[in-house]
């Protein structure tokens, strides 16, 4: 069997340094990301919260244009069952006179 030396690690205070200004440097670094990603997330909820607007403006303008549609149509109906009833009561008029000699 072949004996191996563990290898010993030395810590030098110089290399500690640097890589904590390193890491601060990258932290630094981030920050700008996290920046603009919040950035890009409030123009995507401003953009949603308009498109949510238009589409409630949209339903109200259906909603109202079907209930005068039915407005229209009931009016209308109204006009045609009433020139209906005068008719039958003209036909049924006509036909109860007694004829003419």
């Amino acid at each position: 069997m072949t004996n191996r030396k563990a290898a010993s690690l030395k810590v030098v205070p110089d290399e500690i340094e640097a890589s904590e200004a390193a890491i601060a440097e990258a932290s630094k670094q981030s920050a700008p990301i996290v920046q603009r990603l919040a950035s890009h997330r409030d123009r995507i909820d401003l953009a949603l919260k308009e498109l949510e607007s238009e589409r409630f403006d949209l339903i109200s303008r259906r909603d109202l244009l079907r209930r005068q549609a039915e407005a229209v149509e009931a009016g209308l109906n109204m006009h045609i069952e009433d020139i209906e009833a005068t008719m039958r009561l003209y036909e049924g008029g006509l036909n109860g006179l007694p004829a003419q000699e």
